[in-house]
Parts: structure tokens; sequence; C-alpha cells
């Protein structure tokens, strides 16, 4: 069932920017949306969380300010959690065509993906197709003028994170692409372990771990 939200009209003002907004918009951007609003009137309600934070349209608050405005429609989103809330604002950044500030996208990405993306309705797959369409949408002058500062320091860091991710365990998930399968293959995978336990002698994870570097090796070689 589709929800419906109710709509207040609030002064622009009054809305609290989102201080780790990932999208920029210059001043000649605001200035023709501002033009466009006292065209066409405002017809795309803000969104806010419940502390009238702004999750979506910081450029048409900026613009609605610029134009004069003194009321705008502006939905209230008491029902979303914190990660909720996150979600959605990324998924704006995505849906939206406008430059980012890649180094605080990367932070708002990092701090949604430590979290337990199914509290706000993502799967782990759903959450890589949105990383991934949302980096493949950045214009990409914009992420290396962004990254650039990044690129020496990563160089220095490599090292100690290859070292650090070799040396760690990670979520099968995270190599799979995958952390369900239909009940109807839970025999087949279930046979194809037992099968794993018998050529290596070896039970679980290490009888699995075991058959994947032979067959590793017996497809790549020695070296990889």
């Amino acid at each position: 069932m589709e929800k419906k939200f109710e709509i207040v009209y609030l002064d622009p003002r009054v809305l609290i920017p989102y201080e780790k907004n990932a999208k920029k918009h210059n001043e000649q951007q605001i200035k023709d949306l501002a033009e466009a609003i006292k065209k066409r009137g405002f017809d795309q309600p803000i969104t806010v969380d419940k502390s009238r934070v702004i999750i979506t349209g910081h450029g048409r608050t900026e613009a609605s300010i610029f134009a004069g405005l003194a009321k705008v429609p502006v939905i209230v989103r008491n029902d979303l959690t914190e990660f909720e809330v996150a979600a959605k604002r990324l998924e704006d950044n995505r849906l939206a065509s406008t430059d980012y500030d890649a180094l605080v996208l990367q932070e708002e990405l990092k701090n949604l993906i430590d979290g337990d993306v199914a509290v706000y309705g993502f799967s782990d797959r759903e959450l890589s197709v949105l990383v991934e369409d949302m980096i493949d949408s950045m214009a990409t002058d914009g992420l290396v003028v962004d990254l650039s500062v990044e690129t020496e320091r990563q160089k220095d860091e490599h090292d100690v994170v290859a070292h650090k991710v070799a040396n760690e365990d990670v979520r099968l998930v995270d190599v799979m692409g995958f952390k369900l399968i239909p009940a109807s293959s839970a025999i087949v995978v279930g046979d194809l372990l037992a099968h794993m336990e018998e050529m290596t002698g070896k039970e679980g994870i290490d009888a699995f771990l075991t058959f994947a570097e032979k067959v590793s090796k017996e497809m790549y070689g020695e070296q990889q």
C-alpha cells in the first residue's frame, strides 16, 4: 500500500541543511532554480526528518530563500529511522543529476554500509547496486578533482590496508554477492558441501576453503 504524506507549509529559513550533504549546487544553479520557481511555482515538496534537517531538497530550499518565498511545501518524515533517512538521502543523490563532493559521499556511503542494511529495507546486493549506480552516474571530471587529494594518501596506506585485509575475516556475502538461496536449492548446496568434505577430509568452512583453493590452483596455477 502506497504511503500518503501530509504536506505542511514552512518558512524555508527554519529548515536545517544537512551538514554532510554530498550534492553541490553552485550560485548559478541556485539562481536558475529560483527563477524557475518564480515562473512555474513550487510544486515539489522538500523532505525533512523529525528534527527538520533536510533529507531531499537542499537546492530547492536555497532557491526558495533566494526567491524570497515566505512558505514552501514540506513533508516531515517522522516515520523514518536515522538509517532510513541516510538511505533515502543517498538514493536522492543517485537519482538527481548534479555535482557531488566525492569525499563526503564516500563517508556517507561508508556509514551506510557499516550499518545493518536490512534494518532499512536494502539487501546487501541492492546496496551494492545502489553504490555502483551512484558512482557510475557521477561525472568523471568531478571525481578526478575531488579524489586527487586522496591519491597520495591512499598510496601510502595501501600496504597497511592490504596486510590488514589479508589477516582479517570477511563476510561470505561480500565475496559471493548473496546471502540467501531458494529453499528448493538447499539440498543441492548441502550435497555440494558434503562432496567438498569427502574430497578434502575436512568439515564445514575448512572443507569449503580447502576445496576452493584447490579449484583455484587448478584453474590459474600456483601463482595468481
